[in-house]
This record gives structure tokens, sequence and C-alpha cells, in this order.
């Protein structure tokens, strides 16, 4: 009850700043101001968080495109320097990510992830070797809840295409993405620098805060009921309670790492030179390496496709992982986690497609079937709520 009502009171804060910025259309300026949108920067603002290090740099001109709408509002900027910043070597392929919408901001802001992308793109990306881009600044409102990060464009910078998550995957490029998790997760394996971060178990008691995630995954389940498997049909309950199992392990059973945290297909790209890589870095976390390997893997791969190679690809992740000085998983160790952590996952796209009025529509209704089609597959075929026990 205290989270709803301290939910009520930001929703009707953040609502009057809505408001008001429909009406005011304020422009950003200075270094501390937090835009609205990737349309409401300036020169003068982007000189102020890009030109910061290097005298004499200025911005002159940008421009905008590119934009789209889910969980944020994103906008491609293309940057011109003054001579000083083009001998810098200033960014000039840009893609800001912003929530300019009320309900982006209520989920965001609500389930406590407001600064997540902000907090990697600073304090994390530039400690990992991993195929990500590399951010220039982020930033957050306390009290509208407006949100800015500013990131390399890597469609441009590297030619990147970001996958189709209805569309095949092949069993090379899955192999890349899960090699670059392994990257990540021995970085952060068991760091102190993660402590900032909230464990898997904070993260989805700060989703139900601003959401009934329990009653949407029913109602995804229903939604969805055509591509999942009989044996899951009616069992809501259980598997919330698989959900809530899963990550319970995750933040108090296994060594943590920094997470991701809603790595599925189509959070991924392929550059010009064929290297996969993760984009959507809001739900960074801290917790058990299989979240993210579950999640990848089995929104990735069509469920005949998993079920050949997800062995497979469990030995390559753990290859890349190397030994962390005899902290490693084993294999039998790793296949069993493996198979628990399928659960979230499955929470996160049944409560998609089981969206309520207040949730914004972050993705379309067949790439929810598709990608629940694949997640309840693998539940299924690994038995992930029996060897939970629940």
């Amino acid at each position: 009850m205290n989270h709803k009502l301290w939910l009520l009171g930001r929703s009707a804060t953040v609502g009057a700043h809505v408001l008001g910025e429909k009406i005011s259309r304020p422009k950003a300026s200075a270094e501390d101001d937090v835009p609205i949108s990737g349309e409401t920067v300036t020169p003068r603002w982007l000189t102020a968080v890009l030109c910061r290090d290097i005298p004499g740099a200025e911005v002159v001109s940008f421009g905008t495109g590119g934009g789209s709408r889910g969980t944020s509002t994103r906008a491609a900027i293309s940057v011109d320097y003054n001579d000083a910043g083009k001998r810098a070597g200033l960014p000039t392929e840009l893609f800001a990510k912003t929530t300019t919408s009320f309900a982006q901001r209520l989920l965001l802001g609500g389930g406590r992830m407001i600064d997540g992308e902000t907090r990697f793109f600073k304090d994390f990306r530039p400690q990992v070797e991993m195929e990500a881009p590399i951010g220039y600044w982020g930033a957050f409102d306390v009290k509208s809840w407006r949100s800015i990060a500013l990131m390399e464009n890597v469609a441009v910078t590297r030619g990147a295409v970001f996958s189709e998550p209805t569309a095949t995957i092949a069993r090379h490029q899955i192999e890349d993405l899960v090699r670059n998790l392994a990257r990540l997760h021995r970085t952060f394996w068991e760091h102190r620098s993660i402590e900032v971060l909230k464990t898997t178990t904070e993260s989805l008691a700060a989703f139900r805060s601003a959401i009934d995630m329990k009653k949407r995954c029913a109602v995804g389940l229903e939604r969805a009921e055509e591509v999942v498997p009989q044996a899951l049909h009616g069992r809501s309950d259980r598997l919330w309670a698989g959900v809530e199992k899963a990550i319970d392990l995750a933040t108090h059973a296994m060594p943590s790492t920094l997470l991701h945290g809603d790595p599925h297909i189509g959070q991924t790209y392929r550059t010009a030179d064929g290297r996969m890589g993760f984009v959507d870095w809001q739900v960074v976390m801290r917790g058990g390496w299989a979240h993210d390997f579950a999640y990848t893997v089995n929104s990735g791969c069509e469920p005949a496709d998993r079920r050949e190679w997800d062995r497979e690809l469990l030995v390559a992740y753990l290859d890349e992982l190397g030994t962390l000085q005899g902290r490693a998983p084993s294999f039998e160790q790793a296949w069993l986690a493996y198979r628990q952590q399928s659960m979230f996952a499955y929470a996160a796209w049944a409560f998609t497609i089981g969206r309520a009025v207040y949730q914004p529509r972050m993705q379309s209704e067949q790439t929810c079937l598709v990608l629940l089609k694949r997640i309840t597959a693998a539940i299924d075929d690994h038995d992930s709520l029996g060897v939970l026990g629940v």
C-alpha cells in the first residue's frame, strides 16, 4: 500500500510536469537541463554536454530524425562542430533516448529504472570490452522524471542493423551474443562496483510497485494461449510462483554480476562486419548470470533450433567466461541454473501482451506471440517449474 500511495503522489506531480511541458515546450540550454525529447535540445545544450572537456569547441548546428516510441522516445541526432570540435574528433552521430510521455515516466520512474541506462553508460560501459554503443551523456530529473541517455548511433557509426524479433537467428549469431554476455559478466563478477545496482529481487519489486505484474501476466497468458504449450494453459499462478522463485535464486543463490536485465533478441544488432551487440540498457541490474543467458537464448531461438543448440551455446558461454580463478560454475551447475532462470523472460512478455490501458504499448502483438511461443516452449521442454520446485 505504501508503494501505491507513493506512486499515486508521484503520478500527480509527474502529470503536472507533463502538462506544463506541453504548454511551455521548454528548450534545453544549460548542462543541468534535462531535455523533453531529442527535438528540444539546442546547440547550446549539446555544446555544454559534448564539448565540456575541449576548450573552444562548440556545436554549431544539428539535425534530428529517425524517431520512434516505446518505453522511451528515440531520435537520431547528427551534430556539426566548429573547427576545435572537429579537430578533437568529437562524436557526430548520436542517438537520444528520452522519457517524453506520462506513461513512459510512470513505467520507468515508478519501476525505479529511470536512471538505469544513464548509470550503465556513465559508470560501467567504459570498463568492459563488448559490442555495445558508447555513451556520451545521461541525466534525469527527480521531480518530473524526465530523462535522457545520449549515445553512439551505431546504425551509422558501425553500420548496425537491428534484429527483427520475429526473424530466425543463425547459430553463429546467437553464439556471438552469449559470448558477448560472458565478457560483460566476467568483467563484473562479484565486483564491488555493482553494489549500487538493484538486485533481481529488488527490480521485480520495483516493477510490481508500478504495475500489477502478476495480474497482467495472467491476462497475457490467456491472450497468448494459442502459442503456449498445452501443459501451461491455465497455470498462471504456478508460472508466477516460478518467476518469483527464479528471481529469488538469481539474487540469493548465485554469484552476482552486472546483468543487462532485458536482453531479448529485439535488443540486439548486427554490425557491418558481422558482430552481434546489445542495446537498451534501461533495466540494468545485478544478479545471477543465467538470468541474461536464458533470456537471450530462449527469446532468440526458434524451439527446434534451441533444442539443438542450447547445450553447445552454454559450453560457448562458459568458455568465454573463463575460470574466474576457480569461481566459474561447472557445466552441470550452469545447466541447472539455465533451466531455472527461464522464467523472467516469460513474465516480461506476458505482461507486455497483457498490458493495461495505463501501460505504454511497447511491442506489437505479433512480436509478443512469437517470443512467448519460444520462451514457453523452453519452460516446458526444460521442466523449469519442476526444477524450481513450484
